[in-house]
């Protein structure tokens, strides 16, 4: 990451299209297709924080293609991996770590 933070993430390969997948990022078990933009937020895990995300990025004019999150334990860290149609742009991501009170927030882009 750009603060020299390193990250494990697993993936495999799935059905008989070999569709490319994550199934782990750090600690934490997810599912959810490869995908040129995403954002990789941890949080406190409550409720009403993927509803403020989506309002937030919806606001922005940012598409979620798709969302998984994973936690430790009800209460506990949770990690949120969200799939996008294009680059968020940093402010974004900044305002909804703000409002969720995340306390990693990350955008990822696979592709230029």
């Amino acid at each position: 990451l750009g603060d020299g933070q390193e990250v494990s993430v697993s993936g495999t390969l799935a059905g008989p299209k070999h569709h490319q997948k994550i199934v782990a990022v750090g600690e934490y078990d997810v599912d959810l297709a490869l995908a040129d933009h995403m954002v990789v937020l941890r949080y406190e895990d409550r409720p009403g924080v993927v509803g403020t995300v989506g309002r937030v990025f919806g606001e922005a004019g940012i598409n979620i293609a798709g969302m998984q999150v994973s936690r430790s334990a009800a209460g506990g860290e949770a990690l949120a991996v969200l799939t996008v149609d294009d680059t968020v742009p940093q402010e974004a991501v900044n305002e909804v770590a703000g409002e969720i009170g995340a306390t990693s927030a990350r955008s990822v882009n696979l592709v230029k």
